[in-house]
């Protein structure tokens, strides 16, 4: 008995001595209460709608067809928040993030569509000429995803916004008198894929969303720059924190021309 009482009076000095503890345990930072918040959003993704289209002139055996190829495409970014580093000066809250990165790019072939002339003076299987078309769509994704997220100001400028409303509520819910908060986004150490040979028509080029972005010259297909903010889409732009499912493709459709 006397074990007993001398076990529930040590278990009682016990809780009064941790209860102590833990009254005298300091507030929790609150910018390292912003850094666990963001890193549990995870991924801010934003996109970009892009429309591919450019007249394709093959050569084949007999008399050139021409053929006008068009197609959409989805171009999509991550920023990961998973090191995210936040430091306070004054009014002042820098957020530094690592760099954005790029998705494969989505290429809805349900809705590739071309428009062909058919010479009779030619030994050619059409057929066989537009899945060479739909073999480069995807590679030109590819090198248009790279070059937005090297040349588009207002990718970075989406994130950095969506990043910085973010952080700014966090910190007046915390009531941290925070009047602006800056965001730092690295550099992506990203090289530019190589286009796909094409075979356009003499004197035009391929475009997208309406700007021209690669040539032939010599036989040879040649990039050149462009305004990427010019062609942006950004009517289809969107910043969402969570997961963008993908288009899935099926057959291209099609329709002739006399």
């Amino acid at each position: 008995m006397r074990s007993l009482l001398i076990a529930v009076l040590a278990l009682a000095v016990g809780i009064l001595l941790a209860r102590g503890w833990w009254s005298k345990a300091p507030a929790p930072d609150p910018v390292q209460v912003i850094v666990t918040e963001v890193k549990t959003h995870a991924i801010i993704e934003h996109e970009r709608q892009i429309a591919i289209w450019y007249r394709s002139c093959p050569e084949v055996v007999g008399v050139n067809p021409e053929i006008f190829v068009a197609w959409p495409g989805k171009l999509s970014y991550e920023l990961e928040l998973a090191d995210v580093k936040v430091t306070r000066a004054g009014d002042v809250l820098t957020v530094k993030t690592g760099p954005i990165r790029a998705d494969e790019p989505a290429i809805p072939t349900d809705f590739l569509d071309y428009l062909s002339t058919s010479p009779w003076l030619n030994l050619v299987n059409e057929q066989e000429l537009v899945n060479r078309e739909i073999a480069r769509a995807s590679p030109i994704a590819r090198y248009l995803s790279v070059y937005y997220q090297r040349r588009d100001p207002s990718l970075a400028q989406d994130f950095r916004k969506e990043l910085a409303e973010f952080v700014m509520r966090l910190a007046g819910a915390l009531g941290l008198g925070i009047k602006e908060v800056r965001v730092e986004i690295a550099d992506a150490d990203v090289k530019f894929p190589k286009l796909p040979a094409l075979e356009l028509c003499a004197s035009s080029t391929a475009s997208v969303n309406g700007v021209p972005f690669a040539k032939v010259e010599d036989g040879y297909t040649i990039p050149f720059a462009f305004d990427a903010a010019a062609a942006a889409g950004r009517k289809g732009a969107r910043g969402v924190i969570a997961g963008i499912g993908a288009m899935s493709g099926a057959a291209p459709r099609r329709r002739d021309r006399d």
